[in-house]
């Protein structure tokens, strides 16, 4: 599987390329920048903006580790994935964003998303539950390419160690028996790698939390 990491050198990014690699996955990066980069496969030093459609088409699979991750450092209409639309339109590449917990239901009514609840906005961060809700609404109206969104649970841990036990779960905010919601960032990694290996979910966002 060819796969490219747009926003190769982000602290997620990294994590992404160097698991996916471990994986024996073909691993492209995406840079604006050459700093802090790893992994062995090619790079391409561009903005989102100046990728062009037949390097686009050379991929399976397109992992957005910024557009909604770090949705904050963009202007509005400016995310990596609102300039690449009309190119990835044209490929058959499938977009896997990071999604952010905002994007999930608060239960199975599927009434009422997080991005609605005051709980997520007490998170902060990179996030901008609004912002992303905005973007997540203007991904469904778009029906040329397909797409996923794998969102973080409450809390995406990112100081302890995975234990390599999780689960992928549906577009609810899962939740444990004993009312956590939460997933190392290790972990996060792996089930972003073990959805790359299914390519079941189509066109929906996707969830996961840890087991511990």
């Amino acid at each position: 599987m060819k796969v490219a990491v747009l926003g190769a050198n982000s602290a997620l990014g990294r994590r992404i390329v160097l698991h996916a690699e471990d994986c024996k996955m073909a691993v492209t990066s995406i840079v604006s920048t050459p700093a802090d980069l790893v992994g062995n496969g090619p790079i391409i030093i561009k903005e989102p903006g100046e990728l062009t459609v037949q390097e686009l088409a050379r991929f399976h699979v397109l992992i957005d580790a910024l557009s909604f991750a770090r949705i904050k450092a963009f202007a509005p209409g400016q995310t990596p994935l609102e300039l690449l639309h009309d190119k990835l339109m044209h490929t058959s590449c499938h977009y896997l964003g990071i999604g952010d917990c905002s994007l999930l239901y608060v239960d199975n009514s599927r009434r009422q998303l997080l991005a609605d609840s005051p709980l997520v906005h007490s998170i902060g961060g990179q996030s901008d539950p609004i912002r992303c809700k905005t973007l997540w609404e203007t991904l469904q109206r778009w029906g040329d390419f397909n797409w996923t969104l794998l969102c973080p649970p409450l809390l995406l841990d990112e100081h302890s160690y995975g234990k390599g036990r999780f689960e992928l779960c549906s577009d609810v905010l899962p939740m444990g028996i004993d009312g956590s919601s939460r997933i190392t960032l290790s972990d996060f990694i792996a089930a972003l790698i073990e959805l790359l290996k299914v390519r079941g979910a189509q066109r929906c966002c996707v969830s996961c939390r840890g087991l511990y």
